[in-house]
């Protein structure tokens, strides 16, 4: 039997989230750890910055993981989350434009970590 793929299958889709939780009381950092953790626990490739962490695989799941975060936020005290969300979706014709959010990615610098 054969699978179809769809060309929304053969997309790229990248998502970077950043969430700020507010606690009455504890360490913001540590909330923002246990989102950090829903996402290596994924296993799909992230890389966490400064300011937000990226994520790459299907929009779906992407989402998932962000909602998963977000409840970890919750369970770890924060009484409210603010979450920030940018979707990138590049299509396997965008690869040889100019736009490509790849274009400049060496071996050397190396974007994602493959959990």
């Amino acid at each position: 039997m054969t699978e179809t793929v769809t060309a929304e299958q053969k997309n790229t889709v990248m998502l970077a989230f950043q969430v700020i939780p507010r606690l009455r009381d504890g360490n913001n950092f540590e909330v923002v750890d246990k989102a950090i953790d829903v996402v290596k626990a994924s296993g799909l490739p992230f890389q966490v910055g400064a300011m937000e962490t990226t994520i790459k695989g299907e929009l779906d799941r992407l989402l998932d993981i962000v909602k998963q975060a977000e409840k970890a936020c919750l369970e770890a005290g924060a009484v409210e989350v603010i979450t920030n969300i940018k979707i990138h979706t590049t299509t396997p014709e965008a690869h040889d434009t100019f736009c490509t959010y790849t274009r400049g990615v060496t071996p050397a610098n190396k974007m994602f970590i493959d959990s």
